[in-house]
Parts: C-alpha cells; sequence; structure tokens
C-alpha cells in the first residue's frame, strides 16, 4: 500500500477505534451469518447424496426446514449487523463534523474572508457522508471478507484438495489486476473531488445572489457557466466509472474461470468416481461463495479510492491553521485594567502586497469618541479589524491598557472589544434569539430596553408577535436600517468596554446616525467609540476625529480644529 494511503487508512481508523464495541458486535452477526453460510451447501451434499437416494422423506422435510432456518438466521444477523454498522457510521459522522466545524470556527478572517462559502462547506457534506459510510463498513467488510475466505477455503479443501489448489492460482490474478487500475483511480477520484467543490462554491455563491444575477439580467450566463462545471463534474465521475467497469470486468474473469474451472474438473471428478454429485454441488456454492467476498473486495477497492479521496478534502480542511490565535502565555483582562489603546510602528500588509497600512504612533484613551475618516481605500476598516485582532500586524505592536493585544486571550478580548462591520450577520429565527446570541441570558427587559437605544421600540410594537417575531435568514425582510439598529442593540447587550462601527449605521439617514450614536453615549458612558464613516454629520458629533489617506493617519484633532485647517479633512467634507 503506497505511504499516502497508509496514512490515510490510518487516520480513518483512529477515527474509527471509538466505536470498537459496535463493530465487535456487528463482528459477532457477521461471523455467524458466515457460519450459517457455510452450512447450506453441506445441507444440499447431504441431501443429493443421501436423502434423496435412499427416498428418506422425513428427512427430505428435516433438510428443508435446515435450509430455510440457516438461510433466515443468515439474513437475520446480516440485518442486524448492518443496523450495528448504520449506527456506528452515523456517530461517525456526527463526529466528523462537529470536528470540522469546530476547526472552521477556529480559522480567523483571513480564511473565511478569501474562500468561498461553498469551498469551505464542501468537506461537511458528501465527503463526510462518503467516509462514515465506509469508515464504518470497512472494518466489518475487511473482517467479513477474511472470515468467509478462510472458512470456504477450509470447507473447499475438506471436499476435495486437488480442485481447490486448482484454484488457487487466479488470487494473484485478482491482485495484479487490482495493482494495474490503482493509480488511475486514485487520480481520477481526486479529480472527481475538485470538480465538485469548484461546482459546490459556484452554487452557493449563485444562490447567495440570485436577485442581484436577475437585475443584472445575467441569468443565462450564469446557467452556461453552470452547465459547464457540471458536465466537468459528469466527465470526471464519468472517467472514474469507465475505470470501475474495467476493473469489474478484469477481476470478475477471475469468477468466471473459477467457475468453468470447477464445472469441468468437478464433472470429470464425478465421471471418474472420485466425487459425488452432492460433493460437485456444495463445491460448486462454495466457488460462489468464494468469489463473492473476493468480487466485493474489487467494488470495496474502488469505494476506498473514493474514500481516500474524500479523506484528503477533510484532512485539507483540519491542516488550515488559524493565523490569529491564542500565544503560550496568554491571559484574560483582568478586573479594572484599563482600556486604553496605544499603537506603535504598526504596519500591515495583505498576502502579496507591500504594507498599505503605516501607523508609527497612536494614543487613543479610555472612554474616547474616536471618528476614523477618509476616502475609500485609505485603510479605515484594515486598521479597525486590526484594533479587534481580526488580522495581526505584520510588524509593530497594538496595545491594550499597556499590553500587546497578542498577549490577550482572544475569549476575554472579544468578550471586552465588539466590532460591527457595515453588513451585520443576522440569524434564522426571532428577534428575541438574535439580541440574545451574543448574551443567551438577557432579559427580556434589557432587550426591550436596548431597542428603545437604537431606535426600533416603535417598530417592535407593531408587531404582533414582538421579540418573538421571525425573521427570515439574514434579516432578509428587514430594511438595511433595521438590520444595522438590530445588530448595534445586539452589541450594546454584551456591554463592551470598547465599541468598533465599522460603517455599522450607514443605511440610517444622517440625522438619524447622529441622533443613535448619542444614545449610545448615555448607553456606554465609559466605553470607548470608535466610528469610521463618510459623513460629516457623524464626524463631527465625535470628540476626536483620525483622517486617513493612503494607509496613514494625515490628520488628527477635534471636528472644530480640522475644519480650520483647511487640509485633508476639509477637502474630505467640503
Amino acid at each position: 500500500m503506497p505511504f499516502h494511503l497508509r496514512s490515510e487508512a490510518s487516520w480513518l481508523l483512529r477515527r474509527i477505534r471509538p466505536l470498537l464495541a459496535w463493530h465487535i458486535a456487528s463482528f459477532i452477526c457477521i461471523a455467524g451469518s458466515s457460519l450459517l453460510a457455510l452450512s447450506t451447501p453441506l445441507i444440499l451434499k447431504w441431501l443429493i447424496d443421501h436423502v434423496l437416494p435412499a427416498r428418506q422423506t422425513k428427512y427430505l422435510l428435516l433438510a428443508v426446514v435446515l435450509i430455510f432456518l440457516t438461510s433466515q438466521g443468515r439474513t437475520l444477523l446480516a440485518g442486524i449487523g448492518n443496523y450495528l454498522t448504520l449506527r456506528a457510521s452515523q456517530k461517525l459522522a456526527i463526529d466528523l463534523r462537529m470536528r470540522v466545524l469546530r476547526h472552521l470556527d477556529m480559522l480567523s478572517a483571513d480564511y473565511h474572508e478569501s474562500t468561498p462559502v461553498g469551498t469551505a462547506a464542501y468537506p461537511l457534506n458528501q465527503p463526510i457522508d462518503e467516509i462514515a459510510y465506509f469508515g464504518s463498513d470497512l472494518l466489518p467488510s475487511i473482517l467479513r471478507t477474511l472470515l468467509a475466505t478462510t472458512l470456504t477455503l477450509a470447507a473447499m479443501f475438506l471436499l476435495s484438495v486437488r480442485m481447490t489448489v486448482a484454484l488457487l492460482p487466479l488470487i494473484p490474478v485478482f491482485i495484479l489486476t487490482r495493482n494495474h487500475f490503482r493509480r488511475e483511480l486514485g487520480s481520477g477520484t481526486d479529480r472527481m473531488q475538485c470538480d465538485r467543490v469548484a461546482w459546490s462554491s459556484f452554487l452557493q455563491e449563485h444562490l447567495a445572489a440570485v436577485v442581484s444575477i436577475q437585475l443584472l439580467r445575467q441569468e443565462h450566463r450564469q446557467e452556461r457557466k453552470a452547465f459547464l462545471l457540471l458536465a466537468r463534474c459528469n466527465r470526471s465521475q464519468e472517467r472514474v466509472f469507465r475505470i470501475s467497469v474495467w476493473f469489474a470486468f478484469f477481476t470478475s474473469m477471475a469468477v468466471v474461470m473459477g467457475m468453468s474451472a470447477v464445472i469441468g474438473f468437478g464433472g470429470w471428478s464425478v465421471l471418474q468416481g472420485t466425487l459425488t454429485i452432492g460433493g460437485l454441488v456444495a463445491f460448486f456454492s462454495y466457488v460462489t461463495q468464494l468469489f463473492e467476498p473476493l468480487s466485493s473486495v474489487a467494488e470495496l477497492y474502488v469505494r476506498a479510492q473514493k474514500t481516500f479521496g474524500s479523506i484528503r478534502q477533510v484532512q485539507s480542511s483540519l491542516a488550515k491553521h488559524p493565523s490569529i490565535m491564542d500565544e503560550p502565555h496568554a491571559l484574560p483582562i483582568l478586573p479594572g485594567r484599563s482600556f486604553s489603546i496605544n499603537v506603535l510602528d504598526l504596519r500591515f500588509a495583505y498576502p502579496g502586497q507591500e504594507p498599505g497600512l503605516v501607523v508609527p504612533r497612536l494614543q487613543i484613551g479610555e472612554a474616547e469618541q474616536i471618528a476614523i475618516a477618509g476616502a475609500n481605500g485609505a485603510g479605515k476598516s484594515t486598521f479597525v479589524k486590526l484594533l479587534a485582532r481580526l488580522y495581526d500586524p505584520t510588524s509593530g505592536q497594538i496595545k491594550l491598557g499597556g499590553e500587546d493585544v497578542r498577549h490577550i486571550r482572544l475569549k476575554s478580548l472579544r468578550k471586552h472589544l465588539c466590532y460591527l462591520p457595515q453588513y451585520p450577520a443576522l440569524f434564522n429565527g426571532t428577534l428575541a434569539d438574535n439580541l440574545r446570541f451574543a448574551r443567551p441570558a438577557t432579559s427580556a427587559i434589557e432587550m426591550e430596553d436596548a431597542l428603545e437605544c437604537v431606535g426600533l421600540d416603535n417598530w417592535i410594537r407593531t408587531l404582533p408577535l414582538g421579540l418573538d417575531h421571525w425573521i427570515a435568514p439574514g434579516g432578509a425582510h428587514l430594511s438595511g436600517g433595521q438590520r444595522q439598529r438590530l445588530s448595534i442593540a445586539r452589541a450594546l447587550l454584551m456591554d463592551p468596554r470598547i465599541l468598533i462601527l465599522d460603517e455599522a449605521a450607514s443605511c440610517l439617514d444622517a440625522g438619524s446616525e447622529q441622533s443613535l450614536l448619542l444614545r449610545l453615549r448615555s448607553w456606554l458612558p465609559g466605553a470607548t467609540v470608535i466610528v469610521v464613516s463618510h459623513r460629516l454629520s457623524t464626524v463631527s458629533c465625535m470628540e476626536r476625529v483620525l483622517v486617513f489617506e493612503n494607509g496613514r493617519i494625515v490628520e488628527d484633532a477635534e471636528p472644530s480644529e480640522l475644519r480650520a485647517n483647511k487640509n485633508a479633512y476639509f477637502y474630505l467634507f467640503p
């Protein structure tokens, strides 16, 4: 077995190990089913060689009953074994999905902002189903094959050593055939997985933007692209299928050759008197049973190649490391700690780019009200994302209360610092569910107070169900302003010490945004509020303004002072 396959098989076996009890129970059922399968040919031999020639009617009835019981017993045990396998596969699927989901939750903003949702989500769907089903069935299948093959060969040797020895050379034929097709199956299944990822990514993006596609009148273009991606998926799937068909064809040749040899050589042995007719029938039945697991090995190998491709998909997801994580000696924020912000020699560059943000020195005092202004692309959003530690600086430091934020535990930092983007994340559920998302213990009174602060109280009163009003995924049935107000109310319920609004109230009119910011001051009197905005009315009501230009802070003063200087701020808001 190639090294990478050994690695994937070892990974799979580690996932299966906790389910060992289920597999042992399944194996017991398999062993019982295999033993019952051996008894049927022997009963037939006894019937043909002894009962029928002697015309023993009472034993004929016994033989019929025994065949019925062994067949039904085999079916029952196989059914129980399959049920146990199903339960094991379900448990394995849940474990793998939760493992991948937890890992995706750990990955940083750079991954989620640069990776299509369909690509990130794909390993959670079909690959895990394939791994779980095959993984749970792998051990029973191997045991079933080994046990059935061993017992069947032993029974065949007892019936006719010469005929059994004559069939043994056919086993290397199967092994050589398997090795011949292994590489093509591996590359074909990898190509098929890549094509499915591309289709999943396109579908996720397309469905999320159907309305925009309609408005731009590009339905046919998207449908043509979908057709090409699906056609590519079909071609790769057809290639794997063709290889599988040829694989099955050549392996089945061993079965046909074995059966032909048994009929020819066994018939000759009967004519020579060295084998009874019952012995020939029993031996032929055993040959069928012998090549049945061998044929299933061919199918098992094809499925293994597909599963190993799925394992590589999941391993690829689990191999990604978060760029933002707790350092080994990171500590939580202790009570009474200062929340002043100090920036020292900060430089930041996105991958493959020159540093686009340079802040040599900046200090933001605790409870300050800061506005950040500048043209599009000036570095405003990048800067506040660094403050929220969605990214880490390429060089330099951001200190909170004198401590580098990289030395503060992320959960503790995000408990006290809340960052709100322009497009908030709302979830399929009630208004109360969304408000309680960050703090589940929030009371109805607290929610009503927060909604009043953001100006949604009158709207809530018009809803028949009030806080139990159900909103669509992403708040699709709400206006842009309602979505932003709701997300700000949720942030207020977190009671943050630092609140960053990155165009988070841009859907409100100028007067409503200014009024909202004034109410935030009374709700969070001791908190630092940092607002990124393009509006003069918003910026002018803050205590201090940082003006960004080409990734640098070119002005830093009160709004009235900046207005009088007639520099960057003056031309930004003429």
